[in-house]
């Protein structure tokens, strides 16, 4: 529970209609407009977050409140709420002050928004918090007991992933556990061969949709992955936080890391051959835009040991590294410019927008190019895990 006395007071001032302007009352044409507020990509931090909206016509200022009451007033269309508790979870709320010239109303107070400030110091392994030039804004370090669901969505279904994949994904197979030969607590994904919801296989899957979701920065994740043998397909990857209204892939696609591919099986080069890959656009006929590339490394990413792989992203690129914090000046193994705004399928229409995280362990399908679970070596033993240590974000300076 939340302490009452939580959120940053500030001098409270107010103009007769804010109390009144929105509390309970609809928009008429004799007002104006309410803010659409949103919490500002990354911004979110122990003890703060930044509000951003839209500006409003005719709006001299702007009036907000955190947890139904008044905190503040903005002149700009943003402002930062500081002093906040860690971990707690806060309802905001922005209001437009008419111009006095204008001979309209104060809006109506916005629909309520909620965001959840980070853990607090005790709960993280400190984290760099300088990097490259980049500030860190959000970690999630999986030290807990169990899968924090304030930061991540559990999936649960055996859609097949629209890769015709094997596994059912259950929370059984998503956990918090000791990895054991380096002792760090990690973010588990368990695949296992077993009969499950009329599937051969199990699997994780999580994501931070709606949730933690973010616009440019650098992504890393420390990631022990499994022998992917012959089936398995581990993946580190972000999507648009508007799938839910525009679908895919005109959400965008940004995979970070994916390993199991077909070409590295037929190779015998499955422990070193990774893939990154962006889909994006929409489907005209049965084509849509992607780009792909795939490196086959000197040394295995599937060598019992974590690896860090990294998203760079800003206004002009996205690109991938593997092992950064050994090889800072490692090229990426994929590049993909975000400029382009010649036509509807360019790819600057579709990365510059908020993306959420994802990691998932999948068994089969089309990326490996098994769909018989009798031809899943992997799972020879019964069940591989994939062990995320941590997943850190961090903002240009």
């Amino acid at each position: 529970m939340r302490n009452a006395a939580t959120a940053m007071i500030v001098p409270l001032f107010c103009f007769a209609s804010c109390e009144t302007g929105g509390t309970g009352e609809e928009w008429d044409d004799t007002m104006l407009k309410a803010p659409n507020p949103r919490i500002q990509a990354g911004s979110t931090t122990q003890n703060s977050f930044t509000i951003e909206w839209d500006a409003v016509e005719n709006a001299s200022m702007y009036m907000y409140r955190i947890d139904g009451s008044i905190t503040g007033r903005a002149y700009t269309t943003e402002k930062t709420v500081s002093n906040l508790t860690s971990a707690t979870t806060y309802s905001v709320e922005v209001m437009a002050i008419a111009d006095e010239t204008s001979g309209l109303k104060n809006s109506p107070w916005s629909d309520a928004i909620s965001v959840t400030t980070l853990s607090g110091p005790g709960d993280v392994e400190d984290p760099d918090t300088d990097l490259d030039g980049y500030t860190l804004v959000w970690a999630d370090e999986f030290n807990g007991s169990a899968v924090d669901e304030s930061v991540w969505n559990i999936e649960v279904n055996g859609s097949g992933g629209g890769n015709n994949e094997l596994q059912y994904y259950t929370r059984n197979n998503v956990s918090i556990s000791t990895e054991p030969v380096s002792g760090k607590s990690c973010l588990t994904l368990t695949a296992r061969k077993e009969s499950y919801g009329g599937r051969n296989a199990t699997s994780g899957r999580i994501n931070s949709k709606g949730k933690k979701y973010f616009q440019y920065g650098r992504f890393d994740a420390s990631i022990k992955l499994p022998k992917t043998a012959n089936g398995l397909w581990p993946a580190y990857w972000m999507m648009g936080n508007d799938y839910d209204n525009v679908g895919w892939p005109r959400c965008g696609e940004v995979d970070i890391l994916e390993m199991g591919h077909a070409d590295g099986i037929a190779a015998g080069t499955q422990d070193r051959y990774l893939n990154g890959a962006c889909h994006w656009g929409y489907y005209k006929g049965s084509s849509y835009p992607n780009y792909s590339n795939s490196v086959t490394y000197d040394y295995s990413v599937q060598d019992g040991e974590f690896h860090l792989f990294s998203c760079v992203w800003d206004e002009n690129a996205l690109a991938m590294y593997i092992d950064l914090d050994k090889y800072p000046d490692a090229e990426p193994y994929f590049k993909m410019n975000i400029t382009d705004t010649t036509d509807d399928w360019s790819t600057g229409l579709y990365f510059h927008k908020e993306f959420f995280l994802l990691f998932n362990l999948a068994v089969g399908g089309n990326f490996p190019g098994i769909w018989d679970i009798n031809q899943v070596t992997a799972l020879d033993n019964g069940e591989a895990k994939m062990y995320i240590d941590y997943v850190r974000v961090y903002r240009k300076n």
